[in-house]
C-alpha cells in the first residue's frame, strides 16, 4: 500500500513556528498585506492563513470578553464512581477530613448518601493496594536508614526514612517498640537481603547502617 505523502505547503505550515503563527495572524487582523500575499510569501496554503487569522481574532474576543460572574458555569465535571472514591480518598489524606465530614459532604453538595462503613471500606481497599506498591519498591540502593517512632491515637507507628533521598521506606503500626519488633520489621522489609544489615543503634534518632 503506498505511503501518503505530505503536500509541500502542509509541511512548511507545520514547520512554522508559534511567533510566525502569530505574526501572520495579527498581519491578518490588521489587513496590512493580502491574504494571497502572505500565502505566497510564507509558501503555505491562503486556507491556512486565514485560520492564524481566525484564532487570531478569536484570541482577541476572549481577552475583551466580560468577566465570568460567580453563577457561569466554568466547566462540567463528569462524575463517576471512581471518579467520587477519589474525592473521599482525597478529602480524608489531603484535607483531613473526618469519615462523617466525608459523608456530609457528598450528601449535601452531590445529593449522593453514603455510610461511614463505605468510606471506611474504600480507605481499606487503597491501603491494601499500597500495600502492594510498597512490597515492590527496591531498597537495595538504601546504604543509612533513619529510624524513629511517631505515635497515632496513642499507638507506636515505627518510621524509617532512606538518609541520602529521604524516601520513606518504612511506617508500621505496630502493638510495641521493643528491639524484637523492629528488628522484625526491618528483616521484613529489607528481604531479600538481610544478610547486608550491619548495625542497628536504638540511641536516640535510630540509624541503620548497611555494608557495601
Amino acid at each position: 500500500m503506498p505511503t501518503p505523502h505530505m503536500s509541500p505547503a502542509l509541511s512548511i505550515a507545520a514547520s512554522l513556528s508559534p511567533d510566525i503563527r502569530q505574526d501572520i495572524g495579527i498581519q491578518v487582523l490588521s489587513r496590512s498585506q493580502p491574504v494571497s500575499h502572505l500565502a505566497d510569501q510564507h509558501q503555505v496554503s491562503r486556507k491556512f492563513i486565514y485560520q492564524q487569522g481566525d484564532r487570531a481574532q478569536q484570541t482577541l474576543n476572549e481577552s475583551f470578553a466580560p468577566s465570568q460572574g460567580d453563577d457561569d458555569v466554568l466547566f462540567h465535571l463528569p462524575v463517576t464512581k471512581n471518579w467520587l472514591y477519589q474525592l473521599i480518598l482525597g478529602l480524608v489524606l489531603i484535607c483531613h477530613s473526618s469519615y462523617r465530614g466525608v459523608v456530609e459532604l457528598l450528601r449535601d453538595l452531590f445529593d449522593t448518601p453514603i455510610s461511614v462503613g463505605t468510606v471506611h471500606n474504600r480507605l481499606e481497599a487503597a491501603a491494601a493496594t499500597a500495600v502492594e506498591l510498597n512490597q515492590s519498591q527496591d531498597l537495595s540502593g538504601i546504604e543509612v536508614g533513619l529510624l524513629d517512632e511517631i505515635f497515632q491515637a496513642d499507638k507506636p507507628v515505627l518510621v524509617g526514612v532512606d538518609a541520602a533521598s529521604t524516601y520513606c521506606y518504612l511506617l508500621q503500626g505496630a502493638r510495641h517498640r521493643d528491639e524484637d519488633t523492629w528488628g522484625w520489621h526491618l528483616l521484613d522489609n529489607m528481604e531479600p537481603d538481610r544478610s547486608r544489615i550491619s548495625a542497628y543503634d536504638f540511641s536516640g534518632c535510630r540509624s541503620l547502617s548497611k555494608q557495601r
